[in-house]
């Protein structure tokens, strides 16, 4: 019996899927945000390098400090705590996307470009 993740089937078809070219936007781009924060590696895309690059902010953690959801020293993980009308709200006002959503689209997408250039 599998898990179905929004139509990419088991857990085991989900991973597979992430390692193919262009297989973590594809998964950024179908599921939820809520699967999104529960399945993607937050950590990895949300780096104080994203943040400085994409938003007036170091961290994801100085991001949720300044909207009042939480402290500097969060990790990307305390994100999927934060409710999404917020979280939303905060990214939105403070950062050139529209959503957490688009943010995440976004790290993903810069995430690859770092993988293939070998960094």
């Amino acid at each position: 019996m599998g898990l179905n993740l929004g139509g990419f089937g088991d857990l085991k078809g989900l991973i597979e899927k992430a390692k193919a070219p262009g297989g973590l936007m594809e998964i950024a781009k179908s599921l939820p945000l809520d699967q999104l924060l529960e399945k993607l590696p937050l950590d990895r895309l949300l780096t104080p390098e994203f943040m400085q690059k994409y938003t007036p902010f170091q961290s994801i953690g100085e991001l949720l400090q300044k909207a009042g959801l939480g402290s500097a020293a969060d990790s990307a993980q305390r994100i999927a705590e934060v409710p999404r009308d917020q979280l939303d709200a905060q990214v939105k006002e403070n950062t050139s996307f529209g959503s957490m959503q688009q943010l995440l689209q976004k790290a993903v997408e810069f995430y690859q470009a770092r993988q293939s250039d070998g960094k």
